[in-house]
């Protein structure tokens, strides 16, 4: 079966921004992360604050649509940056913003040939086939020394943003898609980066794409 649609999730610290930036190197598949959605928002002239109050418009979806069409690869999703607080952020928590996720996800997967990093993808397009689920998963200590060097602090603060993060994503996909975003089963594969550079993270799930394809990994 092709593969058209890598959906990753990651746990911080794991380097799964990386990953996902290699898969879609490798793949030629435009890569979809949290801020290119919320650049594209921005772009379109709508503030998080009139999403999180204003009703929806189909209008305002196409401009998103335009507006990441036009820019679809975002800015370097390498770059190191503190995990936001979804259960309290407004533009995450907004029904309306969460519709237009998922219908931004719904699009682009329809449309093929493309990385969601984050976005639910991995619950929202669980009954399609030509999806491969990936969780970047590993352990705390592991997380807690790349936090440390990502943003230069002590242990105590890299384990609080660990925990913090992981409490936050645990009830943010609870509360609105009704599932453990951390259970096996949600995902086709499960890679420990504990051991495992970006690089190697890579091959082993275009591995997998390859093995769904009945085509040999190169």
């Amino acid at each position: 079966m092709e593969t058209r649609v890598i959906a990753i999730s990651r746990q911080v610290g794991t380097l799964g921004e990386d990953v996902a930036r290699l898969v879609s190197e490798e793949l030629n598949f435009r890569l979809l992360d949290y801020r290119v959605v919320q650049a594209a928002a921005e772009e379109a002239g709508v503030s998080t604050e009139t999403i999180a109050e204003s009703e929806h418009k189909p209008s305002f979806f196409t401009r998103i649509l335009e507006s990441l069409a036009r820019n679809p690869a975002g800015p370097a999703s390498g770059q190191w940056m503190e995990p936001i607080d979804m259960s309290g952020t407004p533009l995450l928590t907004s029904s309306d913003y969460r519709e237009l996720v998922r219908q931004v996800v719904e699009d682009f997967a329809r449309q093929g040939e493309v990385v969601f990093l984050g976005h639910g993808a991995q619950f929202i397009l669980r009954d399609q086939p030509n999806v491969v689920r990936v969780l970047v998963t590993g352990t705390k200590k592991a997380r807690a020394r790349r936090v440390m060097a990502g943003m230069a602090c002590n242990e105590e603060k890299a384990t609080e943003v660990i925990t913090r993060t992981d409490g936050e994503r645990s009830r943010y996909f609870k509360d609105y898609f009704g599932a453990d975003w951390l259970s096996p089963s949600v995902y086709d594969l499960c890679l420990n980066t504990d051991h495992l550079n970006p690089t190697q993270a890579t091959r082993i799930i275009l591995a997998a794409v390859h093995a769904r394809e009945g085509t040999a990994a190169t």
